[in-house]
């Protein structure tokens, strides 16, 4: 068979097997979580030509939280499917199902686009079969399903592997033998400043996305210091882009007259308090019972690098845990970017257990080791992405939205929807900007103090556990006891049983699911819907 063709079939296996564990029942797997809801009505104010950065005036008040380039990529690959109009949307469940459908498939396909790339820059680095062994991991293994979600990591990790593989294809003149191969070039090749360059923008879009990514500037400035042949002007090159795109966020809140308001929201940022449960400890801890066996041959495999001196791996997430350590407020989806270096610590550690074995046995017998971990990551991650654990939200969703009255309407038009952060704002991009059914908002988790003056007439509430025991605090607040007076005059008029742990077990992964919902706001058992109009 030719190398070449050979070569293809075996990159297809790792891009097949992400596309089944990415695409397969986006809609019902995994929870959606409230950062979703936020990500996409950043998206629709970009859609609807309101500007880059979220303003306070529409209602939701914590507004530079993180850069802004995240909703425009995504207001860009929504666009141009015409998102939403071209979908028809109305307030029936099938309807809310779709809106939510496109934005998921669309993170899937980048999580494929990942595994391309990991592949990529694994065969450059290493050898194709460490390449082929990485990119499966990274396509099957559990903790993948992680990338299935509207997240601002999931969105920029195309950029940062991109921008680490066109770091690894610096070419060193200097030591390249064959000069007659350096002065023959291909039509298709691409200039050494060209690739420091591109590498240094696509960094600078990952950080332009969300700043943690700037952990990964000694990585990469690394491979682009040595692979460049210590070429101090290369590494100045591609340090340009990487300072100045995400310099066009403060900047643009210096042109709008709002650098008080970005300095307030970075530091807010910064400085969160974390639970007891939002910490640098327990995201490790969720990591390691969200996929026990990636992370133990990760951490195997990247010290097995770094006493060969190998040390990719390691610059590879060390500085992006020790940020994490500092700021402690962190959950376990943050350490997405270390994700594909632990795949490529276990494909190093798997490759020379293979090598050891092929030389005690039949070369067969050696692929036992991979099959082995292929078999067992696709049966446990197939459990978890055939789950629906969404149906119940969908429900509540479209229950709102047929309950709101439309601009359209002549009476009733003014609402006020009251609940637990989660439904009242991840539901908000859906009745606000797509079905063009506005209302007011109010929401204990901001508004712990019930501040706010209820705005209308009309209140739907969305009840559930966390928002009842909000109402129901000793808080001597006028408003307050208007809100409880609403409520207490109020008639249900639909109830949905939350559907994410009823699938919960004492078994692996089934007890991993109260991770998935865990310290988003998520409520879990009853959800009423209540109206007073």
């Amino acid at each position: 068979m030719n190398k070449k063709v050979k070569k293809y079939i075996l990159i297809m296996i790792p891009l097949i097997l992400s596309a089944y564990t990415h695409l397969w029942n986006p809609l019902g797997f995994p929870s959606i979580h409230i950062d979703e809801g936020h990500y996409m009505r950043r998206a629709m104010l970009v859609l609807e030509g309101m500007g880059p950065q979220e303003s306070a005036t529409t209602g939701y008040p914590r507004t530079y939280d993180h850069p802004y380039f995240g909703q425009l990529f995504l207001a860009g690959a929504l666009g141009l499917l015409g998102y939403p109009a071209s979908f028809n949307p109305h307030s029936d469940v099938s309807s809310i199902q779709e809106l939510h459908l496109v934005p998921r498939i669309l993170m899937g396909l980048l999580a494929v686009l990942d595994t391309f790339l990991l592949f990529k820059i694994a065969e450059r680095r290493y050898s194709t079969t460490i390449a082929i062994i990485a990119s499966i991991l990274f396509a099957i293994m559990p903790f993948t399903w992680v990338f299935r979600r509207v997240s601002l990591e999931a969105i920029l990790m195309p950029f940062l592997l991109t921008s680490i593989l066109f770091a690894l294809y610096v070419k060193d003149s200097k030591n390249i033998q064959n000069k007659a191969l350096l002065n023959s070039k291909s039509k298709y090749e691409i200039s050494n400043n060209v690739l420091i360059l591109l590498s240094g923008i696509f960094l600078g879009l990952a950080i332009y996305t969300k700043i943690p990514a700037f952990t990964m500037i000694p990585l990469i400035g690394t491979l682009v210091f040595f692979y460049s042949g210590k070429n101090l002007k290369s590494v100045g090159i591609w340090f340009i882009p990487v300072i100045t795109l995400p310099l066009l966020w403060p900047l643009y809140s210096v042109l709008v007259g709002q650098s008080d308001l970005w300095a307030y929201w970075v530091f807010w940022q910064t400085d969160r308090d974390p639970s007891e449960t939002i910490t640098f400890d327990g995201a490790i801890t969720n990591f390691l019972k969200l996929d026990p066996l990636i992370t133990i041959l990760g951490i195997s495999g990247i010290v097995y690098s770094a006493i060969r001196k190998d040390f990719l791996p390691l610059m590879w997430i060390s500085p992006i845990l020790i940020f994490s350590y500092l700021i402690e407020w962190v959950q376990y989806f943050h350490l997405l970017y270390i994700f594909p270096a632990m795949c490529l610590g276990s494909a190093i550690l798997i490759d020379y257990g293979q090598k050891i074995i092929a030389k005690h046995s039949h070369p067969i017998i050696s692929y036992s080791l991979i099959l082995a971990i292929t078999g067992f990551a696709i049966v446990i991650t197939s459990m978890l992405i055939t789950l629906d654990v969404n149906s119940s939200y969908y429900n509540v969703y479209a229950t709102i939205a047929q309950q709101i009255p439309s601009t359209s309407d002549k009476v009733q038009r003014n609402v006020t929807v009251i609940g637990s952060h989660f439904w009242v704002w991840d539901s908000y991009w859906i009745t606000q900007f797509v079905l063009d059914k506005p209302h007011y908002v109010t929401d204990p988790h901001l508004d712990s103090k019930f501040k706010k003056q209820v705005q209308t007439n009309n209140v739907l509430f969305v009840d559930d556990p966390i928002f009842l025991k909000s109402i129901s605090r000793k808080i001597n607040s006028e408003n307050l006891i208007k809100i409880r007076e609403i409520h207490n005059n109020s008639v249900e008029i639909a109830s949905f049983i939350d559907n994410v742990t009823s699938h919960t077990t004492d078994s692996y992964p089934y007890n991993t699911l109260p991770i998935m919902i865990s310290n988003e706001g998520h409520p879990t058992g009853k959800v009423a819907i209540r109206k007073n109009y």
